[in-house]
């Protein structure tokens, strides 16, 4: 064996050890769900089917970590992100998943290069290039946000969230004449975007349109009071029964596709009429729905 073939062998081999503890760190984890919450448990079972049967598949072990970051499960979710990416290093929606992961617990130094990775091989992902511009302002990073943003609006002008972002970047770097702008393109996609609202309403202020500045202060202050109260219902309630059933259907229809991916059409079919049932338990978003990220 030459020196280089030997070198190519025992990279290798490092490679697969290190994918195999990667795997073998994973646990299951809908035993440990109440038995009451019959729709997470089933949803967690899922998670842990995906492991019993596709352990070394990377489109599993994502799917795995999608549906434990839903249900909560943020360090196993993690540590099953990181297994899939230890067999596909170019795994984008991995990546964009760890990403915004770190965004939730205010990590956004961490968030950074995870998400300039996930766009770097998916260009196309408007959520990766939103989460970046989000993040890069966090972290005071305005210009590059603003580079960011621009770029996302110009490939994806239907997106809200990018309007949003970039209204508040602008705001940030005292141009409220560009903030305005994308703020407004934020409210004509989305009329209910409180954030959008409370951008337009800073804008309008520094360029002194007061009563203008008023209306949208107004204007945020009611979408405000509707939010808390759904949240407060919440809080008391738990997740609906529809919200349950969509997560349920969510990840049954998740799993559905890795079967189908993997060639094993049976589970596939299986897993989709599961995703069918669930979603028909289901409530419909009504005509006045918006996206208020």
């Amino acid at each position: 064996m030459g020196v280089v073939t030997a070198a190519v062998v025992a990279w290798r081999a490092v490679g697969l050890a290190r994918r195999t503890r990667a795997i073998s760190a994973l646990r299951p984890v809908a035993a440990e769900v109440p038995p009451d919450q019959e729709e997470r448990r089933e949803a967690l079972g899922i998670a842990d089917r995906l492991l019993h049967d596709l352990p070394a598949a990377p489109e599993a072990l994502y799917a795995r970590g999608r549906i434990l970051l839903r249900h909560g499960y943020g360090d196993e979710a993690v540590a099953s992100l990181r297994a899939a990416l230890a067999v596909e290093p170019e795994l984008a929606p991995a990546y964009e998943l760890l990403g915004m992961e770190a965004m939730s617990r205010g990590d956004h130094a961490a968030a950074v290069p995870l998400l300039e990775r996930a766009w770097r091989i998916d260009p196309e992902s408007e959520a990766a290039g939103v989460m970046l511009g989000e993040s890069l302002a966090n972290l005071g990073r305005l210009p590059e946000a603003v580079a960011v943003l621009e770029r996302v609006v110009a490939a994806h002008p239907a997106v809200t969230a990018a309007h949003v972002q970039l209204g508040q970047a602008w705001n940030s770097l005292r141009e409220p004449a560009r903030a305005k702008a994308a703020h407004l393109e934020a409210l004509r996609l989305d009329p209910v975007n409180g954030p959008a609202c409370f951008g337009a309403a800073q804008a309008c202020q520094r360029l002194g349109e007061h009563d203008l500045a008023e209306q949208y202060r107004r204007r945020h202050l009611d979408i405000v009071a509707e939010d808390r109260g759904i949240g407060q219902r919440r809080i008391r309630e738990g997740l609906s029964a529809g919200e349950s059933a969509g997560a349920l259907a969510a990840a049954a229809d998740l799993a559905a596709k890795v079967y189908a991916a993997n060639g094993r059409m049976t589970e596939a079919a299986d897993f989709r009429a599961r995703a069918a049932a669930a979603a028909a338990r289901t409530p419909q978003p009504g005509p006045a729905g918006g996206n208020r990220r």
